[in-house]
């Protein structure tokens, strides 16, 4: 995991909704709609399969193809009924069974995952319970990108917060290595700090405790996605709740600290600036427009720079719109970057198939103020869905040399939250990507022209060992030698 920073505290009510009618207006779902329907066709076309197949305008709209118009409790009422979790369950079921985008559901007998399951979600203890069996369901496909959230974790996301105990680890070196510490948590003030080392949590051994958790982890796309997941389980929870751990310093002395879950701002963020050795450095830590907004003007600063290195560790996606609108800015010519498959093998569209949403064929026209430098792209586990589209499609075309760790593995497209029945919402897999080398992400990952395993030494050391190497790596390239 990269490093976490210090981010701004939320915006207030007003801010907020400034920000969300900025992103919704430079959606290109938003315009194309806008453009071409009045209200009247709007309403109708949400309900309307032959005019909005893939629900696309619905989900704009914040609705859902297919909820029952039985009265559904809201979240946080009173808790689901027999029948309340009955529509839940058959919504989920359904939709995946009808929409996702392998109709082999990844080889997956889905009738029979459906049969398994039922019974399990209706007799779930709890409603947070119940929603987590329905994930685990979606977990069968071993598809990271569908999910079901509870109502809980969707006004978390939302806000673009988490409530969390403010740290990250990963198995290094026959140990759980703390990787990242968020310096507004409970864990920095208790002196935790990357490159120590998890002895105990929550009074048992760390190592058979994570075992434990990690058995206990729905399946995902890969073993690293389903670690990401793990950890998320067991930092995250209610605001105010507490975990005990055992810590170890590089000396070898140890500390216990009991850890507040605290919530924290996970605002999408870009930052920008020229590094002591010449080369430009721009940071994005997720997907989104606003972000990428700010990234490409970061891009613009650095024009004159002889080369770039480009840090999506960390990254876990978001938007192919704002994908496609950073890869713009690398290619001075049009550039097939490679193709879109879905369940119909044909474009996600609406109004007939009359405007295209996404295109079959991904590519680039090019631009006359592109970036045509070096490029190097810097990867970890962490770094999942559009950062390995953006990371792979560069990487194919032989425009930048990827550097760090292999990619989550993690690489398939789902066009916007759907809301089941009862107030949780729903992820699906549509989309599938095929690079313009025939290769596909997914399940595998983008592989490094130059790994840098991450080493507790290093993290001990504060030592960016693959920032290092991507300016080495930046060097050579300028100096116009072979590549090593």
């Amino acid at each position: 995991m990269a490093n976490q920073r210090a981010e701004s505290a939320p915006a207030d009510a007003s801010s907020r909704k400034k920000g969300e009618l900025a992103k919704l207006e430079s959606d290109p779902i938003y315009h194309a709609v806008m453009r071409l329907l009045t209200w009247p066709i709007l309403l109708l076309a949400a309900g309307c399969s032959l005019l909005d197949p893939h629900n696309m305008i619905g989900r704009q709209m914040g609705e859902a193809t297919g909820i029952p118009t039985d009265p559904i409790p809201a979240a946080g009422k009173r808790p689901l009924d027999a029948a309340a979790r009955t529509h839940a369950f058959d919504f989920v079921w359904n939709t995946i069974n009808e929409r996702y985008h392998d109709p082999a559901f990844n080889g997956v007998d889905w009738n029979a995952v459906g049969t398994r399951y039922r019974p399990l979600a209706l007799a779930a203890p709890t409603d947070e319970a119940f929603w987590n069996v329905l994930d685990r369901m979606t977990g069968e496909l071993k598809d990271a990108h569908t999910r079901v959230e509870s109502p809980a974790r969707v006004e978390l996301r939302q806000r673009d917060e988490s409530i969390t105990l403010g740290f990250g680890f990963l198995p290094l070196e026959g140990r759980l290595a703390i990787t990242s510490v968020h310096n507004e948590s409970d864990a920095w003030w208790a002196g935790v700090r990357p490159g120590m080392t998890l002895v105990a949590i929550a009074g048992e051994p760390a190592g058979p405790a994570y075992q434990k958790l990690l058995a206990e982890t729905r399946y995902d796309s890969t073993d690293r996605s389903r670690h990401m997941r793990a950890l998320r389980t067991l930092l995250t929870g209610p605001e105010g709740s507490s975990l005990a751990f055992t810590f170890e310093r590089a000396d070898g002395s140890r500390f216990d600290a009991t850890l507040t879950r605290r919530r924290l701002s996970t605002r999408p963020a870009a930052a920008h600036r020229v590094l002591p050795s010449g080369f430009g450095y721009l940071r994005l830590t997720q997907w989104t427009l606003g972000a990428t907004s700010r990234a490409l003007e970061g891009l613009e600063a650095l024009k004159d720079t002889p080369g770039l290195v480009f840090d999506l560790r960390g990254n876990p996606g978001g938007a192919v719109h704002a994908v496609n609108s950073l890869l713009s800015r690398f290619f001075a010519e049009r550039v097939d970057l490679g193709r879109v498959t879905t369940r119909t093998g044909r474009p996600v569209s609406v109004l007939f198939g009359t405007v295209e949403i996404i295109k079959l064929r991904s590519e680039v026209a090019g631009s006359k103020s592109a970036y045509t430098k070096p490029v190097v792209i810097l990867l970890n586990a962490g770094s999942a869905s559009g950062s390995e589209l953006f990371a792979g499609e560069m990487q194919a075309a032989n425009r930048a040399v990827v550097v760090g760790e292999p990619s989550c593995g993690c690489l398939l497209g789902f066009l916007g939250y759907t809301r089941i029945p009862g107030g949780g919402e729903l992820a699906y897999s549509e989309v599938g990507f095929v690079l313009a080398n025939g290769q596909k992400i997914e399940g595998q990952g983008v592989m490094p022209n130059h790994l840098v395993p991450l080493t507790v030494a290093d993290l001990r050391a504060s030592r960016d060992r693959a920032l290092e190497t991507a300016q080495q790596v930046l060097s050579v390239l300028v100096a116009g030698k072979p590549r090593g």
